[in-house]
């Protein structure tokens, strides 16, 4: 009984408060996660929506089906249905940008996320939905909790969710999002770190796949930094490598201070004990007289290059999968800005080219708005899809 009264206390506290944001549409530089979130999602939809945006479930889930990542997920998917489906709990399982993949639900609850749309090829991102615990693991790649009245439209108040991200490990690139949901009476502190381990046994057994094609250096996924899967290297390491993977014919000392210093006041000794300790990293494989990476052919020397690739290829879809976040962004090594620039124009460029509707939507809610992709979203997109308010919102925001 006393349960029960904490979680109703608790539900009245989460429905003032966004009662206040609602009311004052106000928040403070220093806003919570959820705040700033309940902003995202104002300014995308309205308090009116009812439910995600939705394309083609079945086929969705027909071609899911299909992976090798559901493959490997489905026993413990299984597992994790027969766990907690008798509880009054639906389970999930989205794509790195939030989009479901897969869904399970007992009699009971299929009338609830039929309703919500959660279902297959919805769209549960913020911008699309609003705050849920499935669009922000997918941002924020970590574990959420959202109860009640956290969600931002009022339709999913009577839901409480908790998901967690699935990342390959060696490649530091997230393959999706687990989720598990149910009404806001069956809430318990047992139910995040349920998903959270699941999501942590499936990305263990999705981490022992080798994806190819491979690379050495991480540097747009969300594990960016990590030499082979395993070893953090601190940014200024980054820039010299991928500096040295831009030349592969060589640089000569002086060059590459100039590629990664610039006008920079850094002596030719700093950058030399830099390389000493590249080496530690790389051993071999970084070679002097030039400065030089010799790498494997088979396998390309960071995942910036894989993107370049995938979007040259027009395969869209490997190329953003991979492609979340713009290279080393904190970078104002010349060699790296220039490079930086190329590919994310490159990847704008292509999309916007590419009339993939899919593709523009997966790059508007894992990057920064851009006018040109949000523009070509707005020519494309039905007015009936759900997605064209938002993008609307965000295009009237840059203008």
């Amino acid at each position: 009984m006393r349960a029960n009264t904490q979680l109703r206390d608790h539900r009245l506290k989460t429905e003032r408060e966004w009662q206040q944001f609602v009311r004052d549409k106000s928040m403070s530089s220093e806003s919570s996660w959820l705040q700033q979130s309940w902003g995202t999602s104002a300014s995308n939809i309205t308090l009116e929506q009812t439910c995600a945006p939705m394309d083609d479930p079945e086929s969705v889930r027909r071609q899911f089906l299909a992976t090798e990542l559901y493959q490997v997920a489905k026993p413990l998917l299984d597992e994790l249905v027969y766990a907690v489906t008798d509880s009054g709990f639906a389970v999930g399982f989205s794509d790195p940008s939030a989009t479901l993949q897969w869904t399970a639900a007992n009699r009971v609850m299929q009338k609830r996320v039929e309703k919500a749309h959660f279902l297959p090829s919805a769209h549960w991102d913020e911008a699309s939905m609003g705050t849920n615990a499935v669009g922000l693991a997918a941002r924020m790649v970590k574990p959420f909790a959202i109860f009640s009245a956290q969600h931002y439209v009022p339709s999913l108040h009577e839901w409480v969710c908790y998901a967690a991200p699935i990342v390959h490990g060696p490649s530091g690139h997230v393959a999706g999002v687990l989720d598990i949901s149910a009404p806001w009476q069956n809430s318990t502190p047992m139910a995040l770190a349920t998903v959270s381990h699941y999501a942590q046994q499936i990305s263990q057994l999705w981490s022992t796949i080798q994806l190819k094609p491979s690379f050495y250096l991480n540097l747009c996924g969300c594990s960016h930094g990590q030499w082979l899967g395993r070893t953090g290297l601190p940014r200024r390491l980054q820039e010299i490598f991928l500096t040295l993977a831009l030349h592969p014919e060589g640089l000569s000392l002086e060059a590459l201070h100039a590629h990664v210093y610039g006008d920079e006041p850094v002596s030719v000794s700093t950058l030399k004990s830099e390389i000493s300790h590249l080496r530690q990293h790389l051993g071999d494989i970084l070679q002097a007289r030039p400065y030089r990476l010799a790498l494997a052919l088979q396998v390309l020397p960071t995942d910036a290059h894989l993107v370049e690739q995938y979007v040259l290829a027009g395969q869209f879809s490997d190329a953003l999968n991979l492609y979340q976040r713009p290279v080393l962004p904190n970078s104002q090594a010349p060699a790296v800005v220039e490079y930086r620039n190329y590919l994310h124009q490159l990847v704008i460029r292509s999309l916007v080219a590419s009339n993939n509707i899919d593709a523009l939507w997966q790059f508007t809610v894992m990057h920064e708005a851009e006018y040109d992709v949000l523009l070509r979203l707005e020519q494309l997109l039905p007015d009936s899809d759900g997605r064209r308010s938002a993008v609307e919102a965000k295009l009237a925001q840059l203008e």
